[in-house]
């Protein structure tokens, strides 16, 4: 067994560390049972000595303890038991250590022959997940090293791909440029850059509207969010645009929609990402009641792909609803990750407009003060309000709900509905107003969630 190798893998560590707990609660036990069962065995079977105490013989003024011998006793065994159950307790760590690796082995395998099932789907993004929980099972270096080489490669393959559906399309185009000048007006009409053709239109707000098309070079449909064109007319903007674009694009999990692409068309900037097929989280919950482990498992699933963007460092800072669809196989996709930040650092002011939706902005944002990961906590923790209660935690209008975000309590949970008192505990550590009182990882609040719904 590889122990320094072990001790290198945070992953394994951690399920070490869970599959240890029966080891954890064995001590905890022994040492209970040694300070107290055995103190009161031992005053059993070594009662005191009392002797009683007179003046001259003949007046009793009372009674005195000489000897305590229960406790010399005590003091010269129970260190002998102490250290047996730490001694056990280490064994016992020891032996899962080694069926953890085991373990481990096992879940890296699986994780490759999920990886390879989602390459051969053409599912690179989800492939490039799997192998990551792979290399991190690993206990093999050798192993590792392939793994990781094979994650470079589809990375690769994933930032490569639109440059030679560019090229294909260059030649395609100069195939078809014998068409008629007419016939050819007529037929861009519906074309994005004269390759995403427009179906029809998902929906339209302040940020732009978002079509679904038909991508005919890979032939496969993908949305489209147009922007507002006053963002194109800002030079300064478009460069940052197009450069933190390249990080987002870098985003790829399953709980993330994908982003494929920024294009520019007569002077129209447009975001193409990945098509859900299936419904925003505000519609799905307003138009049908979700069970408690439905919501918990749509929230895990949420915070998985959070958690993946904050280890990108990249923050979401417009987390809503609205921005959360809802696959039909109930797989979870977070929308729009970090466009709120390349909106937001445009010098253009779109009117009617602001940065985040006031009904799930943290009062920092609300200041205007930066958003960091604790922004994003705050936002999930409302929207978990929303779906556990049916209700937004503040109503309205813009200005008043900005106020309450700041100032404001929100009502507890338990005010509107019956649930465990766990879950209103998460909901409101989540809500503090000061950052530094609310959960501070993404992480935590995962380890919270996940504990209590295995054991409910």
């Amino acid at each position: 067994m590889k122990v320094f190798t072990i001790f290198k893998k945070p992953a394994i560590i951690k399920l070490w560390l869970k599959r240890a707990i029966p080891a954890y609660i064995f001590l905890i036990v022994s040492i209970i049972a040694i300070k107290y069962g055995l103190a009161s065995y031992l005053k059993h079977k070594y009662p005191p000595i009392v002797r009683e105490e007179k003046v001259l013989g003949i007046f009793d003024v009372g009674k005195k303890i000489y000897i305590n011998r229960w406790q010399k006793v005590y003091n010269r065994w129970s260190p002998y038991f102490y250290i047996t159950a730490v001694a056990i307790t280490g064994a016992w760590m020891l032996i899962l250590l080694k069926s953890t690796s085991e373990k481990a082995e096992f879940l890296s395998i699986s994780a490759i022959e999920k990886a390879d099932k989602a390459e051969s789907m053409n599912d690179l993004s989800q492939a490039i997940y799997n192998l990551k929980n792979a290399a991190a099972f690993s206990l093999d270096d050798k192993q590792v090293d392939m793994i990781n080489q094979r994650i470079d490669a589809l990375k690769a393959s994933l930032s490569s791909r639109q440059t030679n559906i560019n090229k294909a399309y260059v030649e395609q185009t100069i195939v078809s440029v014998d068409k008629t000048v007419v016939k050819q007006s007529a037929d861009t009409m519906d074309y994005i850059a004269s390759r995403y053709k427009r179906i029809q239109k998902l929906g339209q707000g302040a940020m732009g509207i978002v079509w679904l098309a038909n991508d005919t070079v890979l032939e496969r449909q993908v949305a489209i969010k147009e922007l507002p064109v006053q963002i194109a007319e800002d030079k300064e903007f478009k460069e940052r645009f197009f450069r933190e674009a390249k990080l987002l694009a870098r985003l790829t999990h399953p709980n993330i929609v994908q982003l494929y692409d920024i294009v520019e068309d007569k002077d129209v900037l447009y975001y193409t990402m990945e098509y859900v097929d299936g419904v925003s989280l505000d519609k799905l919950y307003k138009t049908s009641k979700l069970s408690m482990d439905t919501i918990l498992d749509y929230a895990l699933q949420i915070l998985k792909g959070m958690e993946y963007a904050h280890e990108m460092r990249i923050i979401h800072r417009d987390l809503k609803p609205m921005n959360i669809l809802v696959r039909k196989d109930n797989i979870v996709k977070i929308a729009d990750f970090g466009l709120a930040k390349l909106v937001g650092s445009s010098s253009v002011t779109i009117a009617g407009t602001v940065m985040g939706s006031p009904m799930y902005m943290s009062p920092e944002q609300a200041l205007g003060e930066e958003a960091d990961e604790r922004s994003d906590i705050y936002s999930f923790s409302m929207i978990l309000y929303e779906l556990v209660t049916g209700t937004p935690a503040f109503t309205g209008t813009p200005k008043d709900v900005i106020a309450q975000q700041i100032q404001a309590p929100p009502p507890k949970p338990s005010s509107r509905v019956e649930i465990p008192d766990w879950l209103e505990g998460i909901i409101l550590k989540g809500l503090a107003k000061d950052k530094g009182q609310r959960y501070q990882r993404i992480s935590d609040i995962i380890t919270e969630l996940s504990k209590h719904r295995d054991i409910a």
